[in-house]
C-alpha cells in the first residue's frame, strides 16, 4: 500500500495500475500483445490523421483520487488538456487482452472507465482474433469484426492480419 502521490512519483517498468493505495502489474510484453498494440496504433494514426497527437499508447489516466489505470492506447478528445496524468475523460480506451487476464479484474477496470466517463473501450483478444465493444453497462462482441465508436471504424482483420 503506497499514497497515489508516491505512485505518480515512481517510474514501473512496464507501468502499472494504481488501485486504491496498491500497485497492480498490468499483463503485456508478450508479441502477439505487442504486435497488436502497435498496429492499432498504426492503423489509427493513418486512416485518421488527424489524431496523429491524440492517440497514445500506456498513458496514465486518473479515474479518481485513488485510482489510476494505464489502458494499453487511448484516444483523447480535441479539447482535452494535455496533462501528464489524464484527467479528462479520454473518448477511447483500448485494452488487448494477455492469455494470463482475468475476467474480474478486467471488468473492474472497464468500470472505472465508465465512471470516469469515457464512453467506448475497445476490448482485443489477438489470440482469439475476437473483439469487444464496451459501453457502460453494455459489452458486446464486434461478431461483424469492426469496431466502432464516434466516427472511427477498425476492422479487426486488417490490425490482426
Amino acid at each position: 500500500m503506497i499514497p497515489v502521490e508516491e505512485y505518480l512519483q515512481t517510474s514501473y517498468r512496464p507501468d502499472c495500475d494504481y488501485v486504491d493505495g496498491e500497485v497492480q502489474e498490468r499483463l503485456w510484453g508478450e508479441f502477439d500483445h505487442s504486435r497488436a498494440m502497435t498496429e492499432i496504433l498504426c492503423h489509427l494514426i493513418t486512416r485518421y490523421p488527424g489524431l496523429r497527437r491524440r492517440v497514445l499508447p500506456s498513458l496514465r489516466v486518473r479515474i479518481n483520487a485513488t485510482r489510476v489505470r494505464v489502458p494499453d492506447i487511448c484516444v483523447l478528445a480535441e479539447n482535452a488538456p494535455e496533462e501528464q496524468v489524464v484527467t479528462f475523460p479520454p473518448i477511447l480506451c483500448i485494452e488487448i487482452l494477455s492469455p494470463e487476464d482475468r475476467m474480474t479484474r478486467f471488468l473492474a477496470k472497464l468500470n472505472d472507465y465508465a465512471e470516469m466517463g469515457v464512453p467506448t473501450c475497445w476490448i482485443i483478444d489477438p489470440v482469439g482474433r475476437r473483439a469487444w465493444n464496451a459501453t457502460p453497462g453494455i459489452l458486446a462482441e464486434a461478431t461483424d469484426g469492426i469496431l466502432r465508436t464516434g466516427g472511427l471504424e477498425m476492422v479487426l482483420a486488417e490490425v490482426l492480419e
